[in-house]
């Protein structure tokens, strides 16, 4: 699609509540990051390549991630996500978390699918499927065999603890979910700003739309704070779009699922890909 089209295109997806004055300011931030779009990125892909070059090389952002749990590990055939650039892998929806469960899982990741891995051990007040007492041992098994791990911002002794153990190649994600809302402008910002003074080198912001305006207020969050490392994403039916159009504003993954999603409004991969070659992202 040329930039006129594709704006015309998510213009008509958006069509939001308050007017004209705000049709007008989302078409003016949309055509400056069309007009952007080369510069902003080669900015993020060199803050990305820093430690990881040899991993995304050759790949197009936006990363395409794919959730997996330890029995998705073990059951999809290993060519049956041979398009994503990322796994990730939901420690918390593991059926078994022992150590050497742990272990077992992610060797068999890294030689079955040739992926760099994410690991994650969500809160279970922040979207994890189950309690973990100790999540910081979890952590130190899988660090050594990750590519970036994903922690909340808000459990910030245990983000500071993760962080002085890893690996100096690996990066850290600075996580906040809200399941709920779209938490105001002032608030949004604080949890960026705190996730950078932690040390998170990208910073992960997962809301809940209520309406399109929660939707435009994240898309604008993303564009300010493109060329410092951000992934973020609406959930639910209102915030839906964003799973697409994020990345022209500066995420820089999208998370996808080969057999369930993960969180609401989640797109499967096969969707997403189709979707993107659509409109010229891959």
């Amino acid at each position: 699609l040329t930039p006129s089209l594709e704006v015309h295109f998510f213009m008509l997806t958006f069509r939001p509540k308050g007017g004209i004055s705000k049709l007008k300011d989302f078409h003016t931030v949309y055509k400056q990051t069309i007009t952007n779009a080369l510069a902003h990125e080669s900015v993020i892909w060199s803050y990305l390549m820093k430690k990881l070059t040899f991993f995304f090389k050759d790949k197009k952002l936006p990363l395409i991630a794919c959730v997996l749990a330890d029995r998705d590990v073990f059951e999809l055939e290993s060519n049956s996500i041979d398009s994503v650039d990322l796994i990730e892998l939901r420690i918390d929806m593991f059926d078994d978390i022992s150590k050497n469960h742990l272990m077992e899982t992610l060797k068999t990741a890294k030689s079955k699918f040739q992926k760099p891995l994410i690991s994650t051990v969500r809160d279970i007040s922040e979207g994890g499927v189950k309690e973990i007492v100790d999540r910081l041992e979890l952590y130190k098994t899988a660090i050594s065999m990750s590519d970036l791990v994903d922690v909340e911002i808000n459990s910030k002794d245990l983000l500071i603890q993760v962080k002085n153990i890893l690996n100096t190649d690996t990066l850290l994600i600075g996580s906040y979910h809200n399941f709920d809302s779209t938490p105001d402008d002032e608030f949004l910002e604080e949890i960026v700003a705190k996730g950078k003074n932690l040390g998170a080198d990208i910073i992960k912001i997962a809301v809940t739309a209520g309406h399109r305006e929660d939707l435009l207020r994240l898309l604008f969050l993303t564009f300010r704070h493109k060329d410092s490392g951000i992934i973020t994403m609406s959930m639910g039916d209102e915030g839906a779009p964003s799973r697409i159009i994020s990345p022209i504003f500066g995420s820089l993954i999208i998370y996808g699922y080969a057999t369930s999603p993960s969180a609401p409004g989640q797109l499967s991969i096969s969707q997403l890909l189709e979707i993107f070659k659509l409109i010229k992202l891959r």
